[in-house]
């Protein structure tokens, strides 16, 4: 009596990514992975192993792919180069909404229309928009940025603030 001779079939080994999510290499930072294995269609066509999904530019939706071998990350010292460029951006960012943030100190609230056919959108009152007009001017009268200018115009901005004051004075009632 012969042998059986049993036939086994080893499912093909998928190796581990060089590279993970969120690396940042020369052509951009990785976003996805794809493994094209061995006796599949796409593996036949284009050649198994990993390839790369890179993001080259945050701003745009384009992505480009890659083969493992195409992929070099930054050195060091690009990276921390890159790093510190993304921080210095974000930290400007917050900066200014810090400052846009400072700047809305004052609440200007509308008042709701009684008319109902109205066309023309409601105006808040008008001593809360002398208010916020007072209120920028001072803003704008300590910025450091206005103060190295040195600036002489023939109005100042004192002189603005007086014109608020003499217009609330108008919109008072007159107390006799």
């Amino acid at each position: 009596m012969e042998p059986t001779v049993l036939t086994v079939s080893i499912p093909p080994v998928w190796h581990y990514p060089r590279f993970g999510f969120g690396q940042r290499t020369e052509h951009g930072q990785i976003i996805g992975l794809k493994y094209y294995a061995e006796d599949t269609y796409l593996a036949d066509e284009y050649g198994a192993g990993w390839r790369y999904i890179l993001l080259p530019n945050k701003n745009t939706e384009d992505d480009e792919t890659r083969i493992e071998d195409d992929i070099k990350l930054l050195s060091p010292q690009e990276l921390k180069t890159v790093l510190e460029t993304e921080i210095n951006t974000c930290l400007r960012q917050i900066q200014m909404l810090k400052h846009e943030l400072n700047a809305v100190g004052v609440t200007v609230v509308a008042a709701n229309s009684t008319v109902e056919e109205s066309t023309q959108p409601p105006y808040p009152p008008l001593h809360d928009l002398v208010d916020a007009g007072k209120f920028i001017l001072k803003e704008i009268a300590k910025h450091p940025d206005y103060l190295t200018l040195g600036y002489q115009p023939d109005l100042t901005i004192g002189d603005a603030e007086a014109a608020l004051s003499y217009l609330e004075l108008e919109l008072e009632p007159n107390q006799f």
